[in-house]
């Protein structure tokens, strides 16, 4: 097996100048429920293990323990590799990909740039995981005029699968993998659109479905903002349902496929779209509160400026439909926010605790590990240089 060794716990990343323990932001009515009770730990430092320069964490990270009760940990690129070791505070960066992407330059096959998001298994054996499937038009003659990334960026959702615990995932012939995607073919210089990032997957402790939160980008009669669905059957890619407002009723289609007389049928109804805004990255059941608990990304405005503060922030639901007042739990900067000579930006928080009893980590009790990817700019630029960190948080 070709690896790369963890740093120790604790060791802070060499190359950084921003080597100091991570604080919450100063108590005030938002923020003074959630304590960060110890120092930052570097998981993955790019420096130093990356088997390649493209060998970056660009995902929140995600954890399983197989049927030999070793744990995978994946925050990967679009090579996807994994960490594994004996338990979630032991893991060992492998070389070795666990899924190439097909980089397929037509867009209705669905098979273009693909990141690992969500996995779940309940045997350790057989590994589902939902696939972010990011066609990038600018990168294939004549499918961008503009040559602009983000105008020519067009997202779904696909399923793969590993069959022995989670060391290789395949998925199905494209694009009889598809999740989820918008109603409407790809258009060049139309983008961004379709449907990102996919959380955890957590089982519903009550009516047995799986759940997951999906961010969705605003496109014609497609709404901005963050998506739930369900399924009973991880193995079918056509069986999850999402929220439309009165229930889990939409079914997704393949617009290369289906020409839909009811578009409303086949468009996701955001939830408190005022309050968790585009939150998705991290979904737990919180047995300390026995609730769901959302992590993510999302922004204040200024009362002064109207400037926008970033930060990460925590709800909770009963329901997954209604949710409570976002409340911050660490003020950052972000790369879209980032301005020469802030401190380094953050992204891609995620919360995993170690003590959970659920093979999927989808439980996070009163303490738990905040992971998120820091940003290691060089000359106020972005760099493949990032660092995989985690620190620990107690709620009250």
């Amino acid at each position: 097996m070709n690896s790369r060794d963890l740093l120790p716990i604790g060791t802070k990343p060499d190359a950084s100048p921003h080597d100091v323990t991570v604080e919450a932001s100063p108590p005030n009515a938002a923020s003074d429920l959630v304590k960060v009770v110890g120092p930052e730990e570097v998981i993955f430092q790019w420096a130093t293990q990356a088997c390649e320069p493209s060998d970056l964490p660009d995902i929140p990270a995600r954890a399983f323990r197989d049927a030999q009760d070793r744990v995978h940990l994946i925050a990967s690129h679009h090579t996807n590799r994994q960490m594994i070791g004996p338990n979630l505070n032991q893991v060992t960066h492998n070389c070795t990909p666990i899924m190439h992407s097909h980089d397929d330059p037509d867009p209705s096959r669905f098979d273009s740039r693909e990141w690992i998001h969500a996995v779940y298994t309940t045997d350790g054996m057989t590994v589902y995981a939902l696939v972010h499937n990011e066609y990038q038009g600018h990168r294939y003659a004549d499918q961008c005029p503009s040559d602009k990334y983000v105008q020519c960026w067009f997202n779904a959702i696909t399923l793969a699968v590993s069959h022995d615990g989670g060391d290789t995932f395949t998925h199905a012939e494209p694009p009889n993998h598809l999740v989820v995607s918008i109603p409407y073919q790809y258009a060049s210089d139309s983008g961004p659109a379709g449907s990102y990032s996919p959380s955890n997957i957590v089982r519903h402790p009550t009516d047995g479905f799986y759940y997951t939160l999906i961010h969705l980008e605003g496109y014609r009669d497609q709404k901005s903002g963050t998506c739930v669905m369900r399924t009973h059957d991880l193995a079918d890619p056509r069986s999850w349902r999402a929220w439309d407002g009165a229930g889990f009723n939409v079914q997704f289609i393949n617009p290369y496929q289906i020409s839909p007389t009811r578009i409303h049928d086949h468009v996701c109804q955001p939830i408190d779209p005022g309050n968790i805004q585009n939150m998705s990255q991290s979904l737990t059941f919180n047995t300390h509160y026995n609730r769901f608990l959302l992590v993510g990304l999302a922004h204040e405005a200024d009362p002064d400026t109207g400037e926008r503060k970033w930060g990460i922030y925590y709800t909770m639901s009963d329901d997954l439909i209604n949710w409570t007042p976002r409340r911050l739990l660490m003020g950052v900067t972000t790369p879209a926010s980032y301005e020469c000579g802030d401190t380094s930006p953050i992204a891609y928080p995620s919360l995993l605790d170690p003590d959970s009893p659920s093979r999927n980590f989808e439980t996070t009790g009163k303490r738990a590990y905040l992971y998120f990817t820091r940003f290691n700019y060089i000359l106020c630029r972005q760099s493949p240089n990032r660092d995989l960190i985690r620190v620990p948080i107690e709620f009250p």
